[in-house]
């Protein structure tokens, strides 16, 4: 446990944040901020099979009464060919598609708003960040909401997480933060 510790430490200090202690209901959980957002990163344990979850609010801001979307973002099983095998045994969802061809090949989407969803994917670098998020944390779920934040869910137990992973994938969802404060 003192690894832990050191870890939750170190972490606090990146986010230039705190460590929250509550043992009891979650014993890994840092809050702090990122490039003005506030970030928090939690873990039900600190060990396998317990992931790592990230969540980076915009709700805090003044926000416009435009309409919001959400979007629900899942890695695929399996691409090419196999993809309609399990799809068809029912072991994968087909999900919409958002005409990004690097975006509809590797990951399943699901939103309330294909066409706010559609502009939020291509405004400029937010498929790439998505790409890049994906291949730093190969996130199982990752949601984006439009009137409330990001959150992103890493198979990886906090035990086992790399500080500079971490603090790139803070740093790539507070990119996209962005983009949502400044476009919806």
């Amino acid at each position: 446990m003192p690894d832990i510790e050191k870890k939750l430490t170190a972490l606090a200090q990146l986010l230039e944040g705190k460590v929250v202690s509550n043992k009891v209901a979650v014993p890994v959980c840092v809050k702090g901020i990122i490039s003005g957002f506030p970030v928090t990163v939690q873990a039900v344990q600190s060990a396998y099979p317990f992931g790592t979850s990230y969540f980076l609010e915009t709700d805090s801001f003044a926000k416009s009464t435009h309409a919001s979307f959400k979007l629900t973002i899942l890695s695929k099983y399996a691409r090419g060919w196999l993809s309609q095998i399990t799809r068809f045994l029912f072991f994968e969802r087909r999900g919409q598609t958002v005409d990004i061809p690097a975006l509809d090949s590797s990951m399943v989407f699901k939103c309330n708003n294909i066409f706010l969803a559609k502009e939020f994917l291509h405004c400029p670098n937010v498929a790439d960040d998505i790409l890049q998020l994906a291949q730093l944390s190969k996130f199982s779920e990752m949601v984006i909401q439009s009137d409330a934040g990001l959150y992103l869910s890493q198979p990886v137990s906090f035990g086992e997480l790399d500080l500079d992973n971490c603090q790139v994938i803070l740093q790539t969802m507070a990119k996209l933060g962005h983009v949502l404060f400044q476009a919806f």
